[in-house]
This record gives C-alpha cells, sequence and structure tokens, in this order.
C-alpha cells in the first residue's frame, strides 16, 4: 500500500480571519486516505455530483462541521462551526464577494458555485490573507485566477431534472486558446418551482430562477506576464416562505468586471504576483405582492494583490488589499424604484422617532432603515511557513484600516436619530484591526499527523451591524442596529490528530473559541418574557449586542479504503457535537445539533455508487425566545456511470435525497418553521466532456 502524504501546512487556524477549516482531504494511494491540510479544493463540478441542491452550503455541507443556514431551494449561505454571517468570509478569488448574503439569512449569496471553476477551503494561517473571520474562508475561483492559458478547444455540458426542490440545471462551459490567446466562457441556469415538504406540503413561495454566465479572454504577454479580462453576470429572482399572506420575493443582480494580472519570477526571491482591479455592481429588491418595499444597492471598487515568496529558508504569502464600496438602502412601501432621497420637510429632526421611544421605550422607525454609507477598507497580510524535518511551523499577521462614513441625507427628517437622542450616531469612524496565528503541524512517516492552531482575530462591525434600523419583511422581523458597537475579538484554539493504520484512518479534532465581544441579534423580551414586538407589524424585535460568548466542540471520524480486486470500497462514520454558550448564562441562537452521518462509496470499473445516512439530533440548547426542532434522519443515494472516450467522456447519474421522505427542519434558519425542507427528492442528469 502507498500513501502519498501531501505535507500541508500546518493548520494554525484561525487568527486574522481565523478560519480554521474544514475537513480532509482525499490522498491517493492504493486507496484513498484522508490527511490534514489547511488549503482544500475541490472541482466545482464535484462537489455539484453530490450536493442536494444549488447553492453554495449545498454544494460544502457534507465537510467537517459545515452547515447551511438554508430554506427554499435558493438561499443557503456556508455555516462553519457554529458561526455564520460576517464570521465566514467568502471570496471570489482574492476578492471580498460583494454582496448582502452576510446580513441576513434571506439573502442569498451571489453566485451560482455550478458556474465556478473551484472552490477553496482554508484553515489556518493562509487564512489571514483575505480577511479576518473567525468561521473561516471559501474561496470561489474562476479561470480568471488560473496561472496558465488553456490551449486548443473543449469544454463540457450539464443537464439535469428532478423533482422536489431540485428542479432542472442546464449549462455549459467552453474555453478555445491557439498561442498567446485564450477565450472561455460558461452560461449556467437553475429553475425549481415550489417543492412539497414530507407528503404533499407544499412549502408556499419555495420556488427559485437563477442565471449566470462568466466569460474571460485572456493573453500571454511573455513567459512571465500573464493578463486575463473577465466580465460576469448574475440574475437571480426567488421566493422566501415566511407566514405572510402577500408572496415576499427578492429579484437579485449582480454583474462584475476585472483585470487580473499574473506574473512569475521577476526577480529570484518573488514566486508570483496575482494583482487584480475589480467593480462589482449588486442589486437587490424585496416585493410584498406587487410592491417592492425594499432595495439594496452596494457598488464595490478594488484593487488586491497577493505575491509568494522565500526568504531563507521561510516561503511567505502577502496581500495587499484597497477596496471602497458604497451602499444604499430603502424601506418604502411601493416607492423603491430608485434611491431618491426622501423629501425634505419642515418637521422636527426625529419627531417620530422619539414618539416610538416615549410610547414604547425604542426608538422604532418605519422608514429608510439605515443611511448612505461609504466604506474605504485597507488591509494586509502576510503569512511564513518553515518546514523542519517532519514538522511544520507557520505564522500569519494581518492588519487592516477602515474609514465608516453615514450620509443619512436619504431619511425623511422625522426618522433621523436627533442630536437630543445620539449626538454620535451619524458620526465618521476610523478604526483599525489586527489579528495573528501561530501554528505547528507534524507528519510521522504517514502513519500520524498533527496539527494545531491558536489564533487572535479582531473583526469589525459591519455598516449594517451598526446603523440598521427597520423592519426586515422577508424573515418578519425588526431589527435594532447599534451605532456605538466595538469590534469583535476572539481567541480562537484548534486541534486535530489522523492515525493511520492499514486500510483504515481514525480523525480526531476539536476546537475552543472564546469571544470577548461577540455580535450576534438577541431578543428583545417585555417584563413578563414573552417576546416583544414592533408597532407597526406587530413582528418579533433583534437588537444587536456585543457579548461575552464561547463556541466549542468536538468530532470524531472512522475511515476504511480499500481495493479488493476489481472493486473500489470505501466507508466513514463521523460524530459532530458543538455548543455555543453566552457568559453569565443562556446559550447562542441557531447552533447547530449534533449529528452522526455514515457514508458507503463502492467502485466497479465504470460504476460508482454512494450511500449517505445522517442523523440529525434534536435541538437541545436553545437560546432565549428560540423555538425548538426536532431530530430527523436524512437518507441520500447516488449512482454515477462514467465512460472516458478519445474526444473526451460523459457521466451519467440518477441521485436522490431525503429518500425516506422524513419531516426536517434546519435548526439553524430564521424561517425553520415555514420553510420546512424538501421531501423526497429525485434527479437524473448527464454531463458530456470534450
Amino acid at each position: 500500500m502507498t500513501i502519498m502524504r501531501t505535507k500541508a501546512l500546518a493548520l494554525l487556524a484561525p487568527a486574522l480571519l481565523g478560519a480554521n477549516e474544514l475537513g480532509t482531504i482525499d490522498v491517493h494511494g492504493d486507496h484513498e486516505h484522508h490527511q490534514l491540510e489547511e488549503r482544500k479544493f475541490q472541482r466545482s463540478s464535484d462537489l455539484a455530483l453530490s450536493a442536494k441542491g444549488e447553492t453554495l452550503g449545498d454544494f460544502l455541507e457534507k465537510e467537517q462541521f459545515v452547515d447551511s443556514a438554508t430554506y427554499g431551494a435558493a438561499v443557503g449561505r456556508p455555516v462553519v462551526k457554529g458561526m455564520d454571517g460576517y464570521r465566514v468570509g467568502i471570496t471570489q478569488g482574492n476578492v471580498m464577494l460583494n454582496d448582502l448574503s452576510a446580513m441576513s439569512q434571506d439573502h442569498a449569496v451571489g453566485l451560482m458555485p455550478r458556474a465556478s471553476q473551484n472552490i477553496e477551503l482554508i484553515k489556518g494561517p493562509a487564512s489571514l490573507l483575505y480577511g479576518s473571520y473567525s468561521g473561516g474562508v471559501i474561496r470561489v475561483l474562476g479561470e480568471e485566477h488560473e496561472r496558465g492559458l488553456k490551449s486548443g478547444f473543449g469544454g463540457d455540458a450539464t443537464l439535469s431534472s428532478g423533482s422536489a426542490a431540485a428542479g432542472s440545471v442546464a449549462g455549459s462551459s467552453l474555453y478555445g486558446g491557439a498561442g498567446d490567446w485564450a477565450l472561455s466562457g460558461s452560461f449556467y441556469a437553475h429553475d425549481a418551482p415550489e417543492y412539497d415538504a414530507q407528503g404533499s406540503e407544499r412549502v408556499k413561495d419555495s420556488d427559485t430562477q437563477s442565471l449566470q454566465g462568466h466569460l474571460v479572454s485572456g493573453y500571454r504577454a511573455d513567459e512571465n506576464h500573464l493578463f486575463k479580462l473577465y466580465g460576469d453576470w448574475l440574475s437571480k429572482e426567488y421566493g422566501i416562505p415566511n407566514t405572510t399572506h402577500e408572496r415576499t420575493s427578492i429579484e437579485m443582480a449582480q454583474s462584475r468586471y476585472g483585470l487580473v494580472w499574473h506574473a512569475a519570477r521577476l526577480f529570484d526571491a518573488l514566486e508570483h504576483v496575482q494583482s487584480e482591479l475589480h467593480y462589482s455592481d449588486y442589486l437587490h429588491s424585496e416585493w410584498e405582492g406587487r410592491s417592492e418595499d425594499g432595495l439594496f444597492g452596494q457598488e464595490q471598487l478594488g484593487l488586491s494583490t497577493l505575491f509568494g515568496f522565500d526568504v531563507g529558508a521561510w516561503h511567505g504569502d502577502a496581500h495587499i488589499e484597497a477596496l471602497q464600496s458604497d451602499l444604499r438602502v430603502c424601506h418604502e412601501h411601493g416607492k423603491c424604484q430608485n434611491f431618491s432621497k426622501a423629501a425634505r420637510t419642515d418637521a422636527t429632526d426625529g419627531a417620530s422617532l422619539l414618539g416610538y421611544l416615549e410610547t414604547t421605550g425604542l426608538p422604532f422607525s418605519h422608514a429608510h432603515p439605515m443611511p448612505d454609507t461609504n466604506e474605504a477598507h485597507l488591509s494586509a497580510a502576510v503569512t511564513l511557513k518553515r518546514y523542519v524535518d517532519m514538522h511544520e511551523l507557520s505564522l500569519a499577521l494581518r492588519a487592516a484600516h477602515r474609514i465608516l462614513e453615514s450620509d443619512p441625507s436619504n431619511i425623511q427628517e422625522t426618522w433621523l436619530v436627533p442630536q437630543s437622542l445620539d449626538a454620535h450616531y451619524y458620526d465618521t469612524r476610523r478604526e483599525d484591526a489586527i489579528s495573528a496565528s501561530l501554528g505547528y503541524f507534524a507528519d510521522f512517516d504517514g502513519l500520524w499527523s498533527l496539527q494545531s492552531s491558536l489564533g487572535y482575530v479582531e473583526r469589525l462591525p459591519s455598516a449594517q451591524e451598526l446603523y440598521w434600523n427597520g423592519f426586515h419583511h422577508a424573515t418578519d422581523s425588526y431589527i435594532f442596529g447599534d451605532a456605538h458597537l466595538d469590534k469583535e475579538r476572539s481567541i480562537n484554539a484548534d486541534a486535530e490528530l489522523i492515525v493511520h493504520y492499514g486500510p483504515w484512518s481514525t480523525q480526531v479534532g476539536g476546537f475552543y473559541y472564546h469571544f470577548e465581544h461577540y455580535l450576534y441579534q438577541k431578543p428583545l423580551v417585555g417584563s413578563e418574557g414573552s417576546a416583544m414586538q414592533d408597532p407597526f407589524h406587530k413582528s418579533a424585535v433583534w437588537a444587536m449586542e456585543g457579548v461575552g460568548a464561547r463556541i466549542y466542540g468536538g468530532a470524531l471520524a472512522q475511515y476504511y479504503a480499500q481495493t479488493l480486486g476489481a472493486h473500489r470500497l470505501e466507508a466513514s462514520l463521523t460524530l459532530e457535537a458543538l455548543r455555543g454558550v453566552i457568559e453569565g448564562g443562556g446559550n447562542l441562537p441557531r447552533m447547530a445539533p449534533y449529528s452522526a452521518t455514515l457514508e458507503l462509496k463502492h467502485g466497479l470499473g465504470a460504476f460508482a455508487t454512494t450511500l449517505r445516512y445522517k442523523r440529525v439530533d434534536e435541538s437541545r440548547h436553545e437560546a432565549q425566545n428560540e423555538s425548538a426542532t426536532e431530530g430527523f434522519d436524512w437518507i441520500s443515494a447516488r449512482m454515477e456511470w462514467t465512460q472516458k472516450r478519445s474526444w473526451g467522456g460523459y457521466t451519467l447519474y440518477v441521485k436522490g435525497e431525503n429518500l425516506s421522505d422524513a419531516l426536517a427542519y434546519n435548526h439553524l434558519s430564521f424561517l425553520k418553521e415555514s420553510a420546512p425542507l424538501s421531501g423526497r427528492q429525485l434527479s437524473l442528469g448527464a454531463t458530456l466532456r470534450f
């Protein structure tokens, strides 16, 4: 038996992005083993084959400690180690994704993962190159991020159709190249109607339609310089399965343009340079029936440069980024066709706001929920690693400076926060964040591997966490921001051990994150302990707050891989458990329940079969005013037949999700009561490669 050992980095996990990340990497020998690694690349097409849906959360939720905050077929942002929203970074290449999916769980991630080329999961010091996120970084890569040019002509085409939330998928990617020029493009579409939960219970407004196109043109100036120009267009419309009588839906559009410069060996110590100039325009509107009640728009312009270098026995990577983004928000029933400023009047500033403060004790607002904001962001990060015999040491540092300006002129005077209430509410914020991490990795002759990390992470609060003060139609909730929130700070520790013996591998891991200022939405309650309601919609009220908190957990995984004659056999059993607690008493909301997963794989010639059973436990540690969810069993199966030909090849497959037709509720979702997961789901598809 041959074991190819991948000396993959020390996982020093968290710091700065603290992204101690996901699971294992497959290493090929006579059979597949699992090995610790800091960066895990996966082909998007492979993830699509095993995913139960088309969201980024669907593509990644089979990874260890990764869940999807999903409802419907359109929305599913990854949750890593119990951390969601702004604690999990999503990038397109080296640039943070320009969307608002971290702001609220009803906002879909601004990309179709199927339209990408690779998806990378990052943990340890390397994650600090892209941001300060305790939960981790997910890096989505396209052809523009490849250092080479494709030559000749080729591509692939995919077509599938399924029941329930699977819907229909169609798309193709093509490339052509000759000499110093190359052109590639892709287009994918997904259409899913409203689905049924267990039996025939129709989930209202659970439908979605998505289209994404991507075009890249490449030119090699010489052997050391390569330029790639790209354009990307996304259109998405989907329903929100909440409790309102009228249809709630979201229309989302995003366009991105950029130029990427790849350079190699500009001088001896500099291994490579990748610099990207990019522009992105994101627009997102919320509808109640035929009324456009909310509008979100964000423009982003930035320059990002990543380079690798060698200094003595150390290898380093550095990332410098300058970013500017403008965010505009509107909330006026039927009057949000554009972002025109509210009409000026002779009313006293904050008259309505102060009125609700006097009658309810809280400054409720029913106009624009936040001021226009402009954010200028400058960051620099460096990671270093060094091998010493069978050991690797690594460290990372990241520093960021932000200037955040707010312009309340879009808000009518009656709803402004007046000077008498808070004289500094709209002040410009100038602030810094510094993060660091240390890691250690050891690999002893391929028999066992150990990695551990210790990091300190600082995260600046987002504009939405600071300034939002208003109702959110899609999640049927009222949210108060806090303009004086301090940055989130955490100390993160992770450790993992893998032991190999014959065809078996055992992995044991654990993590402990201590937050000094954990930012989350706390439910507001009345004097009798019942949920407080806003005066406009009688909906639950939440307020941003920073608290001391701890998130910790552990996992045990047993793997088996063996080749017996013509048969390829693999099996795995994984157990996961985590908790989130508030210092001083109470639990953090939306923590993933305990789970156990058994997966069996069998390959024979051109055939491959996968059977997967996952038991999700009932919720056991609910937060204040958080509803409980029952446990459920989720059974998946897939059979595929792959043929290789001189001109390419093809794969035919059939797969099923929730084969037992269980009634399942996702405890991580704000809308779990009105949006149970899909019932039995069957799909048939084909992929052609040429």
